[in-house]
């Protein structure tokens, strides 16, 4: 048979013997003598053996036990970057991970495991919002099917309709010249009638003229003709009255304009158009277990050879008021924007060379914001238990959201908002709350496409997207660490507003150093910024200054 399961040993000996069992680690199947020496061999006693019928459950699953970097079987596995690897991984990938374990640790009660149950929940959860849409699209199609069937039934019995109509009035249209015509010829048989009266009568006197004088006296003849005379006389006279009013008649037909216009100017019987509407289909989000993406340590740059080139530094309008600058972005045109806590009820924009341009008005004193596409941003207002999303171009509030305590740090990432409430809260940007992660974090946050990376006190902290710790930094106790940004290679940068420097981290969180200091004029920094289109770092002072460095790696 085709399907036929070899035993592998033997196959490698040119003998094609059955295999019985399969072993999982070895991948090759197993004749009963084989599996004997399995057994008894020292390196793959352990092995896992299933039976070649079991084995066909999980033949088409693809599982690739190999590095395909260096094509050597999987041994060992990364914490760090939640990966497996080989044994020639580690000098050139892994070299500084401190936390490579055997892989046969790591995937110990693997079945046991909350990430295979956070899978096969969120399998389950996922099937069940696929059949509730498919059911809901069935729905949809069987809409479909009826409004056509309804608009033919309504054009049919339109058609109806209008066809009985017209036989209506081609009814009373007959009529109505049945009436003309029977009147007509009404008339015109009179006029018959009375001609045909005096023919006859004429053709009487005619008739006694001509037999009084073949057979009257001289005197009845005489007299006879002027009484005759007289009668013909009279019968002309009448009949000369008679044909003065006489008429001819011309039965006409002009149809009704309506009809003309219905069949010169109606193209179509009627109109069908199809209205699109948005719909809201069910989605039960399910507890998905965020995997760190792997990320290739020889892409990454070490924080060493980072350093900052100033670009560009320009003083923050006063007007007289305080200034408080808490927070700051760059647009996508280029233009920077300040949130100034301690000012006007208003953000500042300023031009990429430092040219103050307009103020846009907010509702209260903004704390931190975040930029969500050309036109919009996401605001925060500290003590005030709500955010804004604001449209900067027509300057008006396109949304308002109310939570249960003040909002702080802001970020956003794949039409998802994330904000600090002492703990953080995950929500779209309708403001729907889809996750909030029950992680005591300070006053401020940014977020990567997989990870999330806050501050609190002296510690910087990067976790999944689900919430769980993947490293944790901690500097100095005395610091007091605000503002925080990361790059395109996961290095972090935090302001220490009680030092007055701007420190980097390391991307896996394993060292730190001070890359600013009082000396770069830095006071009191806050609010910082990494725009990865442009590659600069915007960092406010609390006070009065802004910088722009070029990030150099």
């Amino acid at each position: 048979m085709s399907d036929l399961i070899r035993c592998g040993p033997c196959g490698y000996a040119e003998n094609n013997e059955k295999a019985e069992k399969w072993c999982t680690a070895c991948e090759e199947g197993l004749c009963v003598d084989c599996e004997k020496v399995h057994k008894s061999i020292k390196t793959t006693r352990n092995h896992r053996l299933i039976s070649t019928e079991d084995y066909r459950q999980i033949e088409n699953i693809s599982v690739s036990l190999n590095c395909e970097d260096h094509e050597k079987r999987f041994e060992l596995y990364c914490k760090t970057h939640d990966v497996a690897v080989c044994l020639g991984c580690v000098p050139t990938h892994h070299r500084t991970c401190t936390d490579v374990i055997p892989l046969e640790k790591a995937a110990a009660n693997a079945k046991q495991s909350t990430a295979l149950a956070d899978l096969e929940d969120t399998l389950t959860v996922t099937i069940q919002n696929i059949e509730q849409i498919i059911a809901d699209r069935d729905s949809a199609s069987k809409k479909l099917e009826d409004q056509k069937k309804t608009i033919k039934n309504t054009i049919d019995a339109t058609r109806t309709r209008i066809m009985n109509k017209l036989a209506d009035l081609e009814q009373k249209l007959h009529h109505e010249l049945d009436l003309k015509h029977d009147d007509c010829k009404s008339e015109e048989r009179k006029l018959l009638t009375l001609l045909i009266k005096l023919e006859r009568d004429l053709s009487c006197l005619r008739d006694q003229t001509s037999q009084l004088k073949s057979f009257a006296s001289d005197i009845q003849l005489f007299l006879g003709t002027r009484q005759i005379n007289k009668t013909v006389f009279k019968e002309v006279e009448s009949v000369k009255e008679r044909i003065k009013s006489v008429q001819n008649y011309e039965i006409n037909f002009t149809l009704n304009p309506s009809i003309t216009a219905l069949m010169n100017e109606s193209d179509q019987f009627g109109k069908i158009s199809v209205k699109m509407t948005e719909t809201n289909l069910p989605f039960k989000e399910a507890k998905v277990d965020q995997a760190q993406i792997e990320i290739r340590v020889s892409d990454m740059k070490n924080i060493a050879n980072v350093r900052l080139q100033l670009n560009n530094k320009f003083v923050v309008k006063k007007e007289n008021h305080s200034l408080g600058l808490s927070g700051c972005t760059i647009l996508p045109n280029g233009n920077m924007l300040i949130a100034n806590y301690y000012g006007k009820k208003e953000l500042i924009e300023y031009s990429e060379k430092g040219k103050y341009i307009r103020d846009i008005p907010c509702s209260s004193q903004p704390f931190d914001l975040t930029v969500i596409d050309t036109d919009r941003i996401a605001v925060t207002y500290g003590n005030k238990n709500y955010i804004e999303i604001l449209d900067i171009k027509e300057k008006t509030v396109e949304r308002k959201v109310k939570f249960d305590s003040g909002c702080y740090g802001i970020s956003y990432q794949d039409n998802k908002l994330f904000i600090t409430l002492g703990d953080i809260v995950i929500t779209d940007i309708t403001g729907k709350v889809l996750k909030t992660l029950d992680i005591e974090c300070g006053f401020y946050l940014t977020t990567t496409k997989d990870r999330i990376y806050f501050t609190l006190k002296s510690s910087v902290n990067c976790i999944s997207m689900a919430g769980e710790k993947i490293w944790k930094h901690t500097v100095e106790p005395s610091v007091v660490l605000r503002g925080i940004a990361v790059d395109d290679h996961q290095n972090v940068f935090v302001t220490d507003t009680k030092s007055n420097t701007l420190i980097a981290i390391q991307h896996d969180g394993g060292c730190s150093r001070n890359i600013l200091s009082s000396t770069s004029n830095f006071d009191r920094s806050c609010a910082l910024h990494y725009n990865k289109d442009k590659k600069v770092i915007f960092v406010c002072n609390w006070e009065e200054s802004a910088f722009v460095y070029n990030l150099v790696e």
